[in-house]
């Protein structure tokens, strides 16, 4: 799997947890390569629960979460550096924002988000129709979404548009278990 999709689909992989449960149905990114920071909006966090053991899983991947958000400004597993992770409800899931910064334009290579290495003037993408990418700031060019390295950039990612049947009736929202969790 390309990290992209670790990075921005799964949100415990953010903070270095491998194989994370937790998903989003649609994330926007938005990055400034100017101020080297990174907002990523996390909309409908959700897990495929099949076994006991799965939300047990999510259980424990959410409490990491959750401790994490607790020590501020913490370096995540691929060099960027977490400064917030919030959660908030919205009707009957849950979303999450997670704020940062980079020192080193590169680290964005860790992600899937690639910067030409000899002009410096652009990052690129691979385009994976699956993803529903989209953006008014890139451009499609061959396989690659492409936008210039000294503009912010907002793309949104709908991964799981059109999830197999097989898993969409195991989806479970993780509001329930942050739910859980506040009411100790």
């Amino acid at each position: 799997m390309d990290p992209i999709t670790i990075l921005f689909f799964a949100i415990a992989s953010m903070i270095g947890v491998e194989d994370s449960r937790i998903l989003s149905r649609k994330v926007t990114v938005t990055i400034n390569p100017v101020d080297k920071t990174f907002d990523v909006r996390q909309e409908d966090l959700f897990s495929i629960v099949m076994l006991n053991e799965d939300s047990l899983a999510v259980v424990d991947e959410l409490h990491g979460i959750l401790a994490f958000d607790n020590r501020v400004k913490n370096n995540g597993a691929i060099g960027l550096v977490v400064d917030h992770i919030l959660f908030s409800k919205n009707d009957q899931q849950l979303d999450a924002r997670i704020t940062g910064h980079y020192t080193d334009p590169k680290t964005l290579g860790e992600t899937g988000i690639n910067l030409d290495t000899l002009s410096m003037s652009e990052f690129s993408l691979i385009n994976f129709t699956d993803w529903n990418f989209r953006s008014p700031d890139a451009v499609l060019q061959g396989n690659y979404w492409v936008w210039p390295a000294d503009k912010p950039i907002t793309f949104v990612l709908e991964p799981f548009e059109n999830m197999p049947t097989t898993f969409l009736k195991h989806r479970q929202s993780v509001l329930t278990y942050y739910d859980h969790w506040l009411k100790k």
